[in-house]
């Protein structure tokens, strides 16, 4: 089980939550080291290109999950590493030129308040061009650019489905 301090972990489950939920979506988990290592002490898995891949209505879907506990902003690094990795943001838009969708799911941690939206990859690709010299993105950003998801309720879900509606 998920500490309550990670987020990103919480955040996973609750993707996982709204998939099971959701009707007529196809999907499974991409497992990464980290649930890997759960079972096999020293795993080391390949990098992989999403958390989640799913098929709603014929539409291959990647999706990764992202959290921030930053109430002004989005990091777009953490130290020098990138907070969505460069072979993520490459995987969806390969997936996109190829018919599917890559998303990215950002979720604002807030207490009471929590917050989600959904960027292409193509629209991760250009945060992270060397146009753009910036550290983090503001929430307004997100509300003006992205989609955002609907909030379902006990146990804390989010309508992937409107989503994918509205992205296919």
């Amino acid at each position: 089980m998920a500490k309550k301090n990670d987020t990103g972990k919480n955040f996973e489950n609750e993707i996982r939550r709204s998939l099971k939920s959701a009707k007529h979506i196809w999907w499974f988990r991409i497992q990464d080291t980290n649930d890997i290592n759960r079972f096999v002490k020293i795993a080391i898995a390949e990098k992989q290109p999403a958390d989640f891949f799913s098929v709603y209505r014929g539409t291959p879907i990647m999706v990764e999950a992202k959290t921030s506990r930053n109430l002004t902003s989005f990091p777009l690094y953490y130290s020098r590493t990138p907070a969505i990795a460069k072979h993520q943001i490459e995987a969806g838009i390969k997936l996109e030129r190829a018919g599917g969708v890559g998303l990215i799911l950002i979720r604002r941690e807030e207490f009471r308040n929590k917050k989600c939206y959904a960027i292409s990859a193509q629209q991760a690709k250009d945060l992270y061009s060397n146009k753009r010299d910036i550290k983090s993105i503001k929430w307004s950003w997100f509300d003006e650019n992205a989609y955002i998801v609907e909030r379902l309720k006990a146990p804390l879900r989010w309508d992937l489905q409107k989503l994918y509606e509205q992205v296919i």
